[in-house]
């Protein structure tokens, strides 16, 4: 009897020690939160396979090379683009695709070119269009107008990640084709925008205007 009542004081406490051990909640910081709470299925890349369509920009100092073209992923994974014919990205991610496609065209120019891709399915063209932000932002592409009034150009660099650390800001230039087939440019000094509150530097751009950011000589 003593025996059976020792045996279950001795499960009573294991259970107690080791039950509260398996149900503990610890603390951790937003960020280990973040990291640890996210299930690995969700952190899984869409690939590009046959059938996808891509739209390719290809940037070579400041000169758009390639504008906007449409191409599509055939059977065995290639997709034929401008200058450089078959190249093989099925299978890749977005970004190791434009990595691909960039060593291609680089083959082709002597200064590294600046490639810009997206699968037609991500970059359905809203409502009222889209603009194209070129050069030393940290994500060159495409940004969705966001109203019928247009959207701002500090927006606009906002939505492309803000500028890169080598970005020539108070150079940037602006271009539109007009209704005639010509092309408009102006060149805007951001700083005029922020540093001085110069509001009227902050121009409305609309539907197919190119935004180049050239990069600072030091």
């Amino acid at each position: 009897m003593l025996k059976n009542v020792l045996r279950l004081t001795v499960l009573l406490v294991l259970f107690v020690v080791f039950g509260c051990k398996t149900g503990e909640v610890v603390a951790v910081s937003p960020e280990n939160f973040s990291t640890e709470a996210v299930p690995p299925e969700a952190t899984k890349v869409a690939k590009l396979v046959p059938g996808d369509s891509i739209e390719l920009s290809v940037e070579v100092d400041g000169r758009m090379e390639v504008a906007m073209h449409l191409a599509e992923i055939n059977h065995l994974g290639f997709v034929t683009l401008p200058l450089v014919g078959d190249v093989h990205i099925g299978g890749l991610t977005l970004g190791g695709g434009r990595d691909v496609i960039a060593k291609a065209y680089g083959a082709y120019f002597v200064n590294p070119p600046v490639v810009m891709i997206s699968r037609m399915e991500d970059s359905v063209q809203g409502e009222w269009g889209f603009v194209t932000v070129t050069g030393r932002v940290n994500t060159p592409g495409r940004v969705k107008v966001e109203s019928a009034k247009g959207i701002k150009l500090t927006s606009a660099i906002q939505q492309a990640g803000g500028f890169s650390g080598s970005a020539k800001k108070n150079a940037i230039r602006v271009t539109r084709t007009d209704a005639d087939g010509r092309r408009i440019q102006v060149e805007v000094d951001y700083d005029q925008i922020g540093q001085k509150g110069n509001l009227d530097a902050d121009i409305d751009l609309k539907d197919g205007d190119v935004i180049y950011v050239p990069q600072r000589i030091w």
